[in-house]
């Protein structure tokens, strides 16, 4: 009887941890890619699928390692191929990693401004009006950092200043507050 009572020590002492870190996910968590800024993943929403369930061993550590600083890099390319979110994102089992950037890419973008103040962009307000091709990638590049303009820029009519004119939409000389944080 008592060699019972050890190995069902032993088994619980074994599993608490899991429970433990299973008690204490996540939901919400942020992918960082190297050129277009960070992804929302919901572990909830996966967790919801049946082609998932609640075994976390259907991405960890098959496809993303459980300490994150071991992930590598992905690209896009990568994902197309199967890698990532790819391995389930093909079309068939979930939506393509091929189809609307909106799917993963929408939201917030914060650009960092040490001199004038933060700029929030919100990809959903400007979505309401208008679709991805009519800023990208001609206007603004997809990729982080090559999207810079000047005021003075702006106000010529590059970057924010080609729909932000006074005209189309509020003018980008105006009030500060409007895009910039104080």
């Amino acid at each position: 009887m008592s060699r019972r009572w050890t190995i069902l020590t032993v088994f619980l002492l074994a599993a608490l941890p899991a429970v433990l870190y299973g008690s204490r996910l996540k939901d919400e968590v942020y992918l960082q890619t190297v050129s277009v800024g960070k992804v929302e993943f919901s572990h909830y929403t996966h967790m919801e699928m049946l082609s998932t369930g609640k075994d976390c061993t259907v991405c960890h550590n098959a496809v993303y390692h459980i300490v994150t600083r071991k992930n590598p890099a992905f690209t896009m390319a990568d994902m197309e191929a199967g890698q990532a979110c790819g391995f389930c994102h093909d079309g068939k089992q979930a939506f393509s990693v091929s189809g609307d950037c909106t799917s993963c890419h929408a939201g917030e973008i914060v650009y960092i401004n040490d001199d004038a103040g933060n700029i929030t962009f919100s990809h959903d307000a400007h979505l309401d009006m208008f679709g991805c091709e009519e800023c990208h990638p001609d206007l603004f590049k997809p990729e982080r950092g090559t999207n810079l303009a000047t005021m003075e820029e702006m106000e010529n009519g590059q970057s924010c200043g080609a729909c932000h004119d006074g005209s189309t939409a509020f003018s980008v000389a105006g009030d500060c507050e409007a895009c910039h944080e104080m």
